[in-house]
């Protein structure tokens, strides 16, 4: 199993690299072994040797060199999606994949666009999938999504009135999961860990108790829920 950390050292804040850390230990809880490479700018790429390839947020200005840099595996990156690899974009790393960021051209995967603002949009949130039922966590950006309900991934149970825009949150399609929530969102959601774990483990997947982390999640749903 090879797990690539797209830009960690770009792309690095809220210590979203948790997201990888505990998708490590539970497939190696499972005894899938497990390797985790980390890629930078000017490093060379072969994104079809992974099978999980995820980046983090970073500050606007580095979402851009890292989109930039992406923009030099276009075709490569194209095709790791097309052929079901996971691929995973927590915070501003999900805007990558939008039309464009302001007028800077994404990779115009999903039907969105990104206005980045001089503002600062942060909140607890409680966001709902029917697959993976509630889910916690927090938003700190700078930007407002025009556009793509058709893939959203997520609908807003609860949020802060900070945040102003959508209705919905994220997007999924084919096996790419983008979403602006941070957290890490795999650390405070077992659900949608479990959802992570069970597509790479495959035929070595069960099902194995983690009572420490379910309780941390009750914990916070709770109290997000009591806050509405």
């Amino acid at each position: 199993m090879k797990i690539l950390h797209l830009f960690p050292d770009l792309m690095n804040l809220y210590g979203d690299y948790g997201n990888i850390a505990i998708l490590v230990r539970h497939l190696k809880d499972l005894g899938v072994p497990v390797t985790v490479d980390k890629r930078d700018v000017d490093d060379l790429i072969d994104f079809p040797s992974y099978d999980l390839v995820y980046m983090g947020p970073g500050t606007e200005k580095n979402q851009l060199v890292a989109l930039k840099e992406l923009k030099n595996y276009e075709y490569q990156f194209n095709e790791y999606i097309n052929d079901n690899k996971l691929l995973l974009l927590t915070g501003n790393a999900m805007e990558l994949l939008g039309e464009r960021i302001d007028d800077e051209p994404a990779m115009n995967l999903v039907d969105f666009y990104t206005e980045i603002t001089d503002k600062r949009y942060t909140g607890d949130v409680v966001v709902h999938n029917d697959t993976l039922g509630e889910v916690v966590g927090f938003i700190n950006k700078s930007s407002l999504i025009h556009g793509g309900e058709k893939e959203k991934l997520f609908t807003y149970a609860f949020k802060d009135s900070n945040l102003i825009d959508n209705s919905y949150e994220g997007y999924h399609f084919k096996n790419v999961y983008g979403t602006h929530i941070i957290g890490p969102i795999l650390v405070k959601n077992p659900s949608f860990l479990n959802l992570i774990v069970r597509s790479l483990a495959r035929s070595q997947y069960r099902s194995i108790e983690y009572p420490y982390e379910t309780a941390a999640y009750e914990v916070t749903l709770k109290a997000l829920q009591n806050r509405k």
